[in-house]
């Protein structure tokens, strides 16, 4: 019974801090892998700022609503672009963090979009928004767009983009709020 107990306390931890692992055929994780590293080597500069780094690929999604909202829209904006799906138990734990910082941060020139990767369905995903009482932005997948960011071999899959466009910063996996915050101030030039 312990060795059960410990087994699932495991899973549980090993979940929470790598992130949820998508499925894919060995062709696609190795087509992806490549895309990774080389999407990870043109982002490597881990400090953010209001210039550099690659410029994110452009994007028009639907959004809970039927709304097309394009990442243009937020030109000008400092954005996190989270991926993310409503049966990940890393990604439900950062909606808290991600909910307090749109709030704390909306009017100063930041935005936050969820991309919901889920394949259940709006509806899922509407009742999942409704239940945590998510305050920004959901978008619906095209299945496009996350092989466009360089694919999402686990989520949550996490940009910070500047207000130029750019991004600066890629997470794969859980992250802290303080992670966010200090991205966030450093690009809106908030003093920390």
């Amino acid at each position: 019974m312990e060795l059960k107990k410990l087994f699932c306390l495991l899973l549980v931890l090993m979940l929470i801090t790598g992130g949820c692992k998508k499925d894919k055929t060995e062709q696609t994780q190795q087509t992806e892998a490549v895309a990774e590293t080389e999407s990870a080597k043109q982002i490597e500069d881990n400090t953010p700022s209001t210039t550099g780094g690659k410029p994110a690929p452009a994007f028009t999604l639907q959004d809970l609503n039927g709304k097309n909202v394009s990442l243009s829209d937020l030109r000008g904006k400092v954005v996190i672009l989270d991926f993310w799906a409503t049966w990940c138990p890393p990604c439900i734990q950062e909606i808290p963090h991600f909910i307090e910082l749109y709030e704390q941060y909306k009017d100063r020139g930041f935005a936050m979009v969820g991309i919901s990767l889920d394949q259940a369905g709006i509806s899922v995903v509407k009742s999942f928004v409704q239940k945590y009482r998510i305050n920004y932005p959901i978008l619906m997948t095209d299945g496009w767009v996350d092989k466009a960011f360089g694919g999402i071999p686990g989520i949550p899959t996490t940009f910070v983009i500047d207000s130029a466009g750019n991004i600066r910063q890629k997470y794969i996996g859980y992250r802290d709020k303080a992670v966010f915050e200090n991205d966030i101030k450093a690009l809106l030039e908030i003093e920390q």
